[in-house]
């Protein structure tokens, strides 16, 4: 008796580490919850408080204010000479005659693009029969031939008669962006360059009119500037036609389709230092004011500003897919050595492994929590899409959904084989292990099998 008595004090230790690590958890993801909802108040009373100044300010304003000049280059966007696509070239000529909305996303991105891409596929729909473009320019051009771009438009419901794909030059593209449409862009290198982050750049969507004119910024994350973007539309197609072909609804929504001016930030509100390191700060800083020659710095506080407002992850939350492998990968070579100990007959031995495989296993679980539910709170996505086609798409779903399907399995099992080894249950623990060996191993394997497919290979192509 005196032999079992510390054998059972374990399972009431591995009980109370299993609660801690599960209320840690609990209280990290109401502290998240907590954080989410004060920010989303702050940003409710900004946005009221903001109206109703820009409402007092109009009011005062409307009898003698003077025009506010547009910030965008008066002889419109530049030239420009990319492929589609479809394969063909797509020149600035081809887009004239008619308004058309750019926005500038890339395949492979893990934080706001798919939002982006989103709204613009809203615009289709809800703009179906307005005679307008949608253009799509990639930031990451080197990954986004003409085929990738061709395989990402089709998962997003892109029409090619309405809505266009423009990958080229790297150099070009940024150029574009940065001196036509005043946005920021830059890419990310060194230790920032993490997956699905490999670019910095916007979230604004342009408004151009059907003489190659840039009339405004709205950003794509914003319900009620993507709801003026469509008025603004409707009015640019709608001006040219006669007065007695205009719908009086169409009528009344253009008198509230002004494009949205840029209005400078207020002195002292600009900081960098919660979204980048340091040096990647300085580098973005010093690539918006080298173009201070040519633009105001008004117009520079603005565009870092406007980098500063798109909201991605915090450093710590990227990481934690990294640590996940980790976990897995160590809990694959725990299980290897506690299987090698027992064909050796070392009991003793193979307990405290398989012991520290499941304490892994059960720390991979709360990180594993923790990741998606802050990476809901801080981009809208709680997860990340995977982008490969061809046939790397179904292996990898059915690699996760077998690893998310007996991962929901693997905690029961591992805790009844260990209890009853520790219980000296040999029979009933060696029938049990036969089953849950091979399972937990699986779990433990395509939990770095899925992190690999999903982080470092997302654009895998097969034909």
């Amino acid at each position: 008796m005196n032999k079992t008595q510390p054998i059972r004090r374990i399972p009431r230790f591995l009980i109370i580490l299993l609660w801690v690590l599960v209320a840690v958890s609990a209280f990290a993801t109401w502290n998240l919850k907590q954080q989410h909802d004060q920010a989303l108040e702050q940003i409710k009373t900004e946005e009221a408080a903001s109206a109703e100044a820009d409402q007092k300010k109009e009011a005062e304003e409307t009898s003698d204010a003077k025009p506010v000049a547009p910030i965008w280059p008066a002889a419109g966007i530049e030239d420009f000479s990319l492929t589609e696509r479809s394969g063909r070239t797509v020149t600035k000529k081809d887009l004239l005659g008619k308004p058309w909305v750019a926005c500038f996303v890339f395949t492979r991105c893990a934080g706001p693009c798919p939002r982006v891409s989103g709204q613009f596929y809203q615009l289709q729909k809800d703009l179906k029969d307005t005679d307008f473009k949608l253009v799509t320019f990639t930031v990451d051009p080197k990954n986004d031939t003409p085929d990738v771009l061709s395989r990402y438009a089709e998962s997003v419901g892109a029409d090619p008669e309405k809505w266009l794909f423009l990958t080229g030059d790297q150099k070009d593209i940024f150029h574009l962006i940065e001196k036509s449409f005043l946005m920021p862009v830059q890419e990310n290198t060194g230790p920032a360059r993490k997956p699905g982050f490999e670019v910095i750049h916007t979230t604004n969507v342009m408004l151009v009119d059907k003489d190659g004119h840039v009339l405004g910024k709205y950003n794509a994350v914003n319900d009620e500037e993507m709801a003026a973007l469509r008025k603004a539309v409707r009015k640019e197609v709608e001006q040219d036609k006669k007065p007695d072909e205009i719908k009086p609804e169409t009528k009344a929504e253009n008198q509230d389709a002004k494009p949205k001016l840029v209005t400078p930030p207020k002195a002292g509100m600009i900081s960098l230092s919660p979204l980048f390191c340091n040096h990647i700060s300085g580098m973005l800083i010093s690539a918006l004011l080298g173009q201070t020659e040519t633009e105001s710095p008004e117009l520079v506080e603005e565009v870092v500003a406007e980098e500063v407002a798109v909201k991605t992850a915090p450093d710590w939350v990227l990481q934690l897919p990294a640590v996940n492998a980790v976990l897995n990968g160590t809990a694959t070579i725990l299980l290897m050595l506690g299987y090698w100990f027992i064909r050796k007959g070392e009991k003793d031995k193979h307990k405290k492994t398989m012991l520290t495989a499941f304490g892994t296993s059960i720390l991979f679980l709360v990180f594993y929590l923790l990741y998606h539910f802050a990476l809901q709170r801080y981009t809208g996505n709680a997860s990340r899409k995977f982008m490969g086609e061809g046939l790397i798409r179904p292996i990898y779903y059915t690699i996760l959904i077998t690893h998310v399907v007996l991962a929901a399995a693997v905690p029961a099992l591992a805790w009844v084989t260990i209890r009853r080894g520790l219980k000296q249950q040999w029979e009933a623990h060696r029938r049990i292990a036969k089953i849950t060996f091979p399972i937990w191993l699986y779990v433990s394997i395509t939990g770095v099998v899925i992190y690999f497919m999903l982080y470092h290979f997302p654009v895998i192509i097969f034909p």
